[in-house]
């Protein structure tokens, strides 16, 4: 016995030299709300992103790539699964579990979801998660580690577990918790990067898989004056912007300081992309989205909106010697859920055999060789439906996008190929094909859950007073008592204080008063707290 053991501990390290050095390293580095726009590569005027440009032209810029959701939770959801997020009951952002219930969603991903590090993990990578999470809300006490997903290291925010200032000398008066304080949300991705740098050179040659999560370009959007140098003539809000995404650049390109310094730049995949399109801008200096100035780069609609311009973002991809260099492919449909079989097939790994894959392997398309996809893509859209963000439902074959309203009755199709920009709506025209598309939303949609699984709830969720189980009526009344007892000076609106004077656990507080303040305006109406009258209570 021990003979055997002896021999397969030999076997073992004489293998090891050989996945080290074939199997490439992947660094995923996902934006957070940035357009396609805003990129010097992609047409901006006046930002400068010298370092993502690099990516661009040591790989191929795919113009015609969406994610799978026009907000943040689903969106990353799609990346790590596979899948569609609307599978795994992912249908906007996870926030407080009182809006999780209200929304039919639950508190976190489910661990048991088929997951990208997971999967690399026991193929014998290394893997880490720096950076936003957001696969759960920032104030669910109970809600499982990264761990538990498959990430040997991990230092997040939005998420459970060490938080990315944890261990580093950023100090921000206690408030760095927070990536919406106008000081941390400064230096959140820069302590996000250094966590990713000192993980790629512990990992001393081993292959590795790392995620970093970038905070630009979510609100709070803010510079420091050394960011602002760069632009000094742009007056504000942009001179911020402009210097937030900056900003990220920069720690794009320390990244690719240390893949080139380690001599792991030929055999490393970088990948860097976007959640979803730009949040929308407000014209007031006081209000929440003052400094949220990104650029679709002409697309219709923004974050929210199933249009283009909400769910068509950055997908660039270097992997040297094997990702054509320098291309531009601006017709390859390729989405959010393909990157989980793509890496894997990359990487020499088997998917599950057991797991169903919405998504693609696209390394033809990655190695610049003419590529159609086989399957559509699906998209639901729960949140408000107002404005650009009308759309619920869409779904994409090829270069057709049909995208319908809740009544399915508001109908338009495109040809995103020839009419990038959503101009000329084809439905009437193609009254076939917008009968099978159509068809084939409902089939897919007759497949999607519609229940929660109370297992995947929190059971001690932070500062409520509704249990996991409780219906959307229990949640009314309960914040309907609770909205004039915090209503201290009873002019109908919650400030920031009142609301945190008035939980019980004051742990994310403002993130959760950010989640209720719909329209930005710094206080929270009763309509936005209690939601509208319900005639039956």
């Amino acid at each position: 016995m021990i003979k055997k053991s002896i021999a397969l501990t030999v076997l073992f390290s004489a293998l090891m030299p050989h996945l080290a050095s074939s199997a490439p390293n992947i660094v995923f580095i996902y934006a957070d709300d940035l357009g396609f726009g805003d990129l010097a590569c992609h047409g901006h005027p006046q930002i400068k992103t010298p370092n993502i440009d690099r990516i661009a032209s040591e790989g191929t810029d795919f113009w015609s790539f969406t994610v799978v959701n026009p907000v943040c939770s689903p969106s990353r959801t799609g990346i790590i699964t596979g899948q569609f997020p609307s599978r795994w009951g992912v249908h906007q952002h996870f926030a407080s579990h009182e809006q999780n219930v209200d929304r039919g969603m639950p508190d976190w991903l489910d661990p048991k979801a088929p997951l990208l590090p997971r999967v690399l993990k026991q193929a014998g990578y290394r893997t880490a998660h720096f950076g936003k999470w957001h696969l759960s809300g920032g104030g669910i006490p109970d809600a499982p580690l990264p761990a538990v997903y498959g990430y040997d290291d991990a230092a997040v925010w939005t998420g459970p577990g060490r938080h990315v200032f944890d261990g580093t000398d950023y100090q921000f008066n206690n408030r760095a918790a927070s990536a919406h304080d106008d000081q941390a949300s400064s230096w959140i991705s820069v302590a996000a990067t250094d966590h990713a740098l000192n993980f790629i050179r512990q990992c001393g040659g081993d292959p590795f898989y790392l995620n970093l999560w970038l905070h630009e370009t979510h609100h709070l959007v803010s510079a420091t004056e050394d960011d602002k140098v760069l632009y000094p003539d742009v007056p504000e809000p942009q001179r911020t912007y402009y210097a937030a995404v900056s900003r990220a650049d920069r720690q794009v390109g320390r990244v690719l300081q240390l893949l080139d310094e380690l001599d792991l730049a030929k055999n490393t995949i970088v990948i860097f992309s976007s959640d979803n399109g730009p949040e929308n801008s407000h014209d007031m200096p006081n209000m929440k989205f003052y400094f949220s100035q990104g650029s679709t780069g002409g697309l219709r609609g923004r974050k929210r909106s199933l249009l283009m311009g909400g769910v068509n973002v950055p997908f660039l991809v270097r992997w040297p010697g094997v990702v054509t260099a320098g291309r531009i492919d601006k017709e390859t449909a390729l989405a959010g859920v393909d990157v989980f079989p793509t890496l894997l097939a990359a990487a020499g790994v088997d998917a599950p055999r057991d797991s169903l894959c919405d998504g693609e392997n696209v390394l033809p398309a990655l190695r610049g060789q003419p590529y159609t996809r086989s399957k559509p893509v699906f998209w639901w859209w729960q949140g408000k439906h107002s404005g650009d963000d009308w759309p619920a439902f869409a779904m994409r074959d090829a270069a057709w996008l049909l995208i319908l309203d809740e009544s399915k009755e508001r109908i338009e199709l495109y040809d995103v190929f020839a009419d990038r920009f959503q101009s000329t709506n084809l439905a009437s025209e193609h009254p076939d094909r917008v009968a099978r598309m159509k068809a084939a939303i409902e089939t897919w949609f007759a497949t999607i859950p519609k229940t929660v699984d109370t297992d995947l709830q929190s059971k001690v969720a932070a500062g409520s007073s509704v249990k996991p189980a409780v219906n959307k009526s229990g949640i009314v009344a309960s914040r309907a008592r609770a909205f004039p007892r915090w209503d201290k000076n009873d002019d109908g609106f919650l400030t920031l204080e009142e609301y945190r004077n008035g939980l019980a656990n004051k742990e994310s507080a403002e993130s959760r008063f950010n989640n209720f303040d719909q329209n930005g305006d710094g206080k929270v109406s009763r309509d936005e707290f209690v939601g509208p009258e319900d005639p039956g209570t």
